[in-house]
């Protein structure tokens, strides 16, 4: 699901996928392609500066979308992606994280989601598509 409104906000989620690996909520960031991230004394830089309002943001996302999940009656793991478009990410190690969210380049998403151990049966997955469906509404930005 693409551009999701959070209700009671001004926010949207940019991307909701929810399969045999769980729920995914994406956030979808295109910087300078001469812009670098990377992680260093515990925190996430964007550039020159620390990335604390990206990871905030995709923070409320993953716990809005996680508390709708709450009235399912089982625990259903909620992760947190940022598809980096065009920003250099490390080349070395493993993915960036912060904050409970990982940084990919948005070509190797699919892969990720992909990979990731399978946790719910296909119907499990049918619903909560369905409910997080009627939870998350098409945003529609209001007229300014």
């Amino acid at each position: 699901m693409h551009d999701r409104a959070i209700p009671g906000s001004r926010a949207n989620i940019d991307h909701l996928v929810i399969g045999r690996s769980g729920v995914w909520v994406i956030d979808s960031k295109a910087w300078h392609r001469r812009t670098r991230i990377s992680g260093r004394a515990g925190a996430l830089w964007i550039g020159g500066r620390p990335a604390t309002s990206t990871v905030r943001a995709l923070q409320y996302e993953h716990s809005t979308v996680t508390a709708a999940l709450t009235h399912t009656g089982r625990p259903i793991q909620v992760h947190a992606l940022v598809a980096v478009h065009g920003a250099k990410l490390p080349r070395w190690g493993g993915p960036l994280t912060a904050g409970g969210a990982t940084l990919l380049r948005a070509r190797q998403i699919r892969r990720w989601i992909r990979n990731a151990p399978e946790v719910l049966d296909r119907g499990a997955a049918v619903e909560l598509a369905a409910l997080l469906d009627r939870a998350f509404p098409r945003y529609t930005p209001a007229a300014g």
